[in-house]
């Protein structure tokens, strides 16, 4: 008789308890429970369309779309299980108040009955949309089967050859501007002969036409003053398309306009009097009430209505969007007048409502890192949004932090005199203070013109301080200034240029411990150096999330850091002797770094279903130090695992290569390096109301750049970058997710389950062979605890 290894059943329980609890909430109670007597529960549908003859090759197409018009729909479904008409009926009570019926009515979903169903309502509407798609001739019929008081439906549509657009013609009077104006748009119009008749392409182009003459001045003017009158008389299934304009159209819609007067109220709020006193002309504009609030030299850097042009929408919806994002408002809406002199000319009225100008904000909160501390911190923070009458956003932020060392359990012994993790006394705490000012446009030396863009640039300057006591091993001042710009060109673009990026770490306090571990790891100690970091960053964002009904989204972010290039240029040019790592050219006493650090986060999102969502992504980077540096900066070089990287791996703890580190308090220190590669795959599924799920695999390691580094003092075996074996050394896992999603607010619950270990000997590397089904000891389950998405 075969018997199981021990702990055998305990892993498989762990597997098999939630799809057994899944089962009996899913199958355990009889979906058709509270289903009256002589009724069916509507159970599902099918929609086929039949087209042997049709040419369109569409039949695929216009099932989805048929699809979409039966109402009301089935209960809502995932993988065949009906988890919310479960919860309805394991829970079903007639009571009005309780436990019972708070869970029955927030988390189930009533039964939809077959009787609520209208079958030839929806064979109509089935109908008519096959007309409207150039099928004038076609049946819908269905058929019912009840089982088990379960109703299915499957409808059927028939058609044939579709009739197409023969020719199209505009009946238009050239006497008026209007019809020219409308002529001039043929070559871009929506129709073409040969095409199916389709409605919603005729409406399109009514839409594509008004669009036009709306930027042409016809601000009155609208889609529905176009009417399209049709011939299927010509024969063969064509169809002449005949466009004109309505007669009842009247003469203010059918002429253009100029724009006369621009009154902006800059300090409005509602029921405030209309009245044009204490006005102040300004390039044109008539600026109300005064400069009190903005000035108006600064505001008007927004507006893009000018006197006498003519009006079009994109300068009206420019004008808006670039208003909008100024953070001193908080309401913006143009209207627009006839002028009471001139017919032929508009009045345009911007309210311009401000928003709350300052806001005080504390904040308490549990501090996770990615370097494995976690403790409470307290975070105040200031914000002015107007603070130099410029709609500048002025923020002043303190935080402090207490942490213990919670993460990174180590593999080995600590060294003699060193603390095991977890002692209690491992602790650091962190005091922050931070200042930036975000300023609506581009401030510099030299005159840049207005850019016509919906979104306002930004030069933003920043600078700080930090002070990082871990307690028992150093302390770390650190300071930072930022000089740099943000540019949206379009929807999709993001270019943010930080030419000038100020750093300075100074390390103080090293306790002899932590001394006797930097002298045994020079790799590190270099990294721990005072420096400073001048140079710049240069990112580049594109991503398609805007588009929120896209089947296939993109993201990918690409960022490149400089550091000493310019100084070290400099001091080469003014005479300095040439660099050594016994003698680096300094500035203020302090080596300053010098290295090339490329980035790039790419992402690619397929929506399917209903929230349902398979996310991909590839993170590479590496960075290199050569001139006045040998090593990257500490805080500048690569680390993985954790909530946000491989959620199998505490932070930190995976590499470089296949390096495994045999202390227990100092892993987290050195396990960086110069290069790194992650990839992730995520599906995510809704689950009930809020509550989303995920399955994951993410993959990745980190490496010293080359060889000629480790074997000069880098002791960390197995962590340079080798090209045929670097696919040998990934760490692999995988794993599950709960998310608690209401919109404004994310908490993410995953659990990572180690598969593949990227350090030797190869028979330990598969780790689901030797998993305890637990979250301690070896290859156990980590479980990641974090606001929002991963990625």
């Amino acid at each position: 008789m075969l018997k199981d290894k021990p702990g055998t059943g305990r892993k498989t329980a762990i597997y098999i308890l939630p799809l057994i609890l899944l089962l009996i909430l899913s199958a355990g109670c009889s979906v058709t429970k509270v289903v009256p007597e002589g009724e069916a529960l509507f159970w599902g549908y099918d929609v086929k369309v039949k087209g042997e003859k049709d040419s369109s090759k569409r039949s695929a197409d216009l099932e989805a779309e048929l699809s979409q018009t039966v109402r009301p729909e089935p209960n809502a479904s995932i993988l065949g299980l009906r988890p919310k008409l479960a919860i309805y009926n394991a829970f079903y009570t007639e009571k009005e108040k309780g436990i019972k019926h708070w869970i029955m009515t927030k988390f189930g979903e009533p039964p939809v009955l077959f009787s609520e169903l209208d079958t030839g309502s929806v064979s109509q509407i089935m109908s008519s949309r096959l007309h409207n798609r150039g099928y004038f001739n076609n049946t819908v019929g269905s058929t019912t089967t009840i089982e088990n008081k379960k109703a299915t439906v499957n409808w059927t549509a028939r058609v044939g050859e579709p009739y197409r657009i023969r020719k199209i013609e505009y009946t238009l009077n050239d006497s008026l501007p209007v019809q020219r104006d409308i002529e001039q748009t043929r070559d871009e119009t929506l129709l073409k002969p040969g095409d199916p008749y389709d409605l919603a392409t005729l409406t399109a182009e009514r839409v594509r036409i008004d669009g036009v003459l709306k930027n042409e001045g016809y601000y009155f003017f609208s889609p529905e003053l176009l009417i399209y009158s049709t011939d299927t008389t010509v024969g063969d299934r064509k169809v002449d398309v005949l466009l004109r304009i309505k007669k009842a159209a009247t003469a203010k819609a059918l002429q253009p306009y100029k724009m006369d007067d621009i009154f902006i109220f800059a300090n409005y709020s509602l029921g405030d009097s209309l009245a044009t006193n204490d006005t102040i002309d300004y390039k044109g504009y008539h600026y109300i009430p005064n400069e009190n609030y903005v000035k108006a030299k600064h505001l008007l850097r927004g507006v893009f209505l000018e006197q006498d042009s003519l009006y079009t929408r994109e300068e009206h919806l420019l004008t808006n969007k670039r208003l909008s994002a100024y953070s001193a408002y908080k309401f913006v809406t143009i209207d627009y007048e006839v002028d009471t002199v001139k017919n032929n000319a508009l009045d345009a009225f911007i309210y311009l409502t401000p928003a709350l100008k300052k806001s005080l904000r504390a904040e308490a909160q549990m501090v996770s890192k990615s370097n494995g501390f976690a403790g409470p911190g307290l975070n105040l923070a200031f914000r002015n949004k107007n603070a130099f009458k410029g709609s500048e956003l002025l923020s002043l932020e303190f935080s402090g932090t207490f942490e213990n060392y919670v993460g990174g359990r180590g593999t080995g012994e600590a060294p003699e005199g060193v603390e095991e993790a977890g002692n209690p006394n491992l602790t650091s705490f962190e005091l922050s203070a931070k200042a930036s000012l975000s300023i609506p446009r581009i401030l510099s030396p030299f005159e840049i013109r207005n850019l016509r863009t919906e979104f306002a640039p930004q030069t933003r300057i920043g600078a700080g301080f930090s002070f990082l006591n871990r307690v028992g091993f150093f302390s770390m001042n650190s300071y930072s200034a930022t000089y740099g710009y943000n540019y949206r060109p379009t929807q999709t673009v993001t270019i943010d240029v930080t030419p000038i990026n100020l750093q300075y770490v100074r390390l103080s306090n090293v306790t002899p411990d932590f001394t006797k571990y930097l002298v045994d790891n020079p790799f590190l100690r270099r990294s721990f150096e005072n420096q400073f970091i001048i140079g710049s960053i240069y990112q580049l964002t594109y991503s398609t999330q805007v588009y929120e009904n896209r089947t296939n989204q993109f993201f990918d972010q690409v960022t490149l850091d400089l550091s000493g290039n310019s100084l070290n240029a400099f001091q080469s040019v003014t005479g300095f002797p040439p660099p050594t790592d016994d003698a680096p050219r300094t500035i203020a006493g302090s080596r300053f770094s010098q290295y090339i650090l490329l980035d790039n986060d790419f992402r690619h999102y397929f929506n399917f279903g209903k929230e349902s969502q398979l996310v991909t992504r590839l993170v590479t980077g590496a960075g290199f130090a050569y001139g006045n540096s040998n090593t990257l900066p500490y805080v500048k070089q690569f680390s993985v695992g954790g909530p946000n990287s491989i959620r199998a791996f505490r932070a930190r703890s995976i590499g470089p290569g296949s390096y495994i580190d045999t202390t227990s308090t100092f892993s987290f220190f050195d396990q960086v390096g110069d290069i790194r590669l992650v990839g992730n795959i995520e599906y995510r599924f809704p689950i009930v109301g809020f509550f989303k799920g995920a399955v994951f695999v993410d993959a990745g390691n980190i490496w010293t750049f080359d060889k000629r580094e480790q074997a000069v003092d880098d002791n960390r075996d197995g962590g340079e970058f080798d090209p045929k074996n670097f696919l040998n050394q990934l760490a692999v896992g995988t794993g599950f997710g709960l998310r608690v999603d209401v919109e404004f607010f994310v908490l993410r619950l995953d659990v990572g389950i180690p598969v593949r270990l990227p350090y030797p000997p190869v028979e330990k590397q598969n780790a689901l062979k030797n998993f305890n089904g637990s979250f301690s000891g070896e290859n156990s389950m980590v479980l990641n605890i974090a606001i929002g998405y991963p990625f």
